[in-house]
């Protein structure tokens, strides 16, 4: 990877703001802006364990107990900065309801910094739900799981078992909590129960080969994109994601290109990540869109296309690098990986610990940035 000195000048001349849950995901992006000279303020939202806090990159460090007053703190003290400086700061999510809140108000906050939005209030947000998503992506032309949104306790009539219930979005209800795989009705009708939330969506369960991501940006109010890596599972988990994944360069342009005309419809500049679940005939059926830097863009990095580091790029000039080719490699979230494989006797501890040792990318691990994997060998219970 090689980066002008001239860009790294021109982003550095700016305040750069992670705002995030501690995660492994804000972790990456940090990681990922430091290795390369930028050294961001970090504004830690309390959660399971402060691994993000810990990485050696941060410029100012700022720890606070909720999502409201995260967003009090980055308006309060980085509000007047462009007032004071002519510099905007530039505003970096990996969390939906983190995000959210400052789409609600991005009309306000895009006064004050440069950050991802579509230009007015809740636009993005509006998008978060599954249904209005995959209405646009049936729009421009991708295929989808049939569903039905229905209020919890509300069976269609005719339903095909097994079916999966999910959240409509990441802002209701128990989120992931509410995902359940139910073999007939009245498994349905009890798990419809535990929702708490006013909608919730049923499709019929697919079985799935794999699942794909596509890890990138888009800018110019969603006109230009840029993918970095695509990512699949190396194997199924039934009703959850991989954490053991396979990264290369992104394939099926005619699917890029309609994802491109989604983002553009919206006018979503920011960094996103795109979910397709593929099934036993090799079918791309599309998921949903999540409009902020997922834990995989630190693969990108890894593979010579540093997201973060592109997108603050192309938000200041208007365009950014082409993305560099890269051999194909294995990535690895050692904690959950570990828990999915070898506690459940997918894999012994020494297959385990040889395919650790071959991952190009680890999300806790890294050697040039130890004292979050201390946190994580401390609290491994609890992370995985």
């Amino acid at each position: 990877m090689v980066i002008d000195k001239k860009d790294i000048e021109l982003i550095k001349a700016h305040e750069i703001i992670v705002v995030a849950l501690e995660h492994y995901n804000p972790l990456g992006i940090m990681r990922s802006l430091g290795e390369i000279g930028i050294f961001p303020i970090f504004v830690g939202i309390n959660y399971k364990v402060p691994v993000a806090s810990a990485c050696k990159y941060i410029k100012t460090l700022h720890q606070v107990s909720t999502i409201e007053d995260a967003y009090k703190l980055v308006m309060e003290h980085y509000g007047n900065l462009y007032k004071e400086s002519g510099r905007k700061p530039i505003l970096l999510y990996s969390d939906d309801d983190v995000y959210s809140v400052f789409d609600k108000n991005i009309e306000t906050v895009k006064k004050a910094f440069i950050t991802a939005n579509a230009g007015v209030n809740g636009r993005v947000t509006k998008f978060m739900d599954k249904s209005e998503i995959q209405n646009l992506a049936v729009k421009h032309g991708l295929s989808v799981i049939d569903s039905y949104v229905v209020k919890p306790g509300i069976v269609p009539v005719g339903l095909k078992y097994p079916v999966i219930t999910k959240a409509i979005s990441p802002l209701v209800g128990a989120w992931k909590g509410d995902f359940h795989i139910c073999e007939n009705e009245d498994e349905l009708r009890k798990n419809m129960a535990t929702i708490n939330a006013e909608k919730c969506m049923i499709q019929p369960y697919v079985e799935k080969k794999t699942e794909i991501q596509y890890e990138g940006f888009s800018f110019n109010h969603g006109k230009n994109m840029f993918v970095g890596v695509q990512c699949s599972n190396n194997y199924a988990i039934k009703g959850y994601y991989g954490p053991y994944m396979h990264v290369f360069p992104p394939e099926h342009q005619d699917i890029l290109q309609k994802l491109n005309s989604m983002l553009e419809e919206i006018g979503f500049e920011g960094i996103w990540e795109i979910e397709f679940l593929v099934d036993k005939d090799d079918n791309y059926l599309f998921l949903e869109i999540n409009f902020r830097s997922s834990p995989w863009s630190r693969a990108s990095t890894i593979a010579g296309n540093p997201l973060s580091f592109y997108w603050c790029l192309a938000m200041l000039t208007g365009s950014c690098p082409d993305a560099v080719d890269f051999d194909p490699f294995d990535a690895m979230v050692e904690t959950v990986d570990y828990c999915k494989r070898v506690e459940n006797g997918i894999c012994t501890l020494p297959e385990w610990l040889n395919d650790f040792k071959q991952a190009k990318c680890t999300y806790y691990y890294d050697e040039n940035d130890i004292a979050p994997w201390h946190l994580v060998i401390k609290n491994w219970d609890k992370l995985k």
